[in-house]
């Protein structure tokens, strides 16, 4: 049984669509530069274009915008009930709005303990 043409025109103009959304979404989340916001969140030098961390924090900031509790609901259960949603939705919303502090080895010490920048650590 085939379809009407006025649903299969509906049906293949959704789906492209969908297809377009996940696209843009893709290369957004991979192919475009840290901006000044996400470099100031993760920490980063002014001239990195993708520091250590941008991936996670862009995915957190669309699972938040998107669909936050369902995102935590989803977390918790892949978690086997370990974390609960209320900690693993303030989880994402430390990392999409990077006050996660995720220490990288290309980080130098003095700012991974988040003390004075002149001081030292022997």
């Amino acid at each position: 049984m085939r379809l009407p043409l006025t649903l299969r025109l509906i049906f293949h103009g959704l789906r492209g669509v969908m297809l377009a959304l996940t696209i843009t979404l893709l290369g957004w989340v991979t192919l475009v530069p840290a901006t000044a916001a996400e470099r100031a969140a993760l920490n980063a030098p002014l001239g990195a274009t993708s520091p250590d961390g941008l991936l996670e924090l862009r995915i957190a900031r669309a699972m938040i915008h998107f669909a936050p509790e369902r995102s935590a609901q989803m977390l918790s259960r892949a978690s086997n009930g370990e974390i609960s949603p209320e900690l693993a939705e303030m989880i994402l919303r430390d990392i999409a709005f990077g006050t996660q502090d995720v220490p990288s080895s290309a980080t130098p010490p003095e700012r991974q303990t988040g003390g004075a920048r002149f001081v030292t650590v022997d």
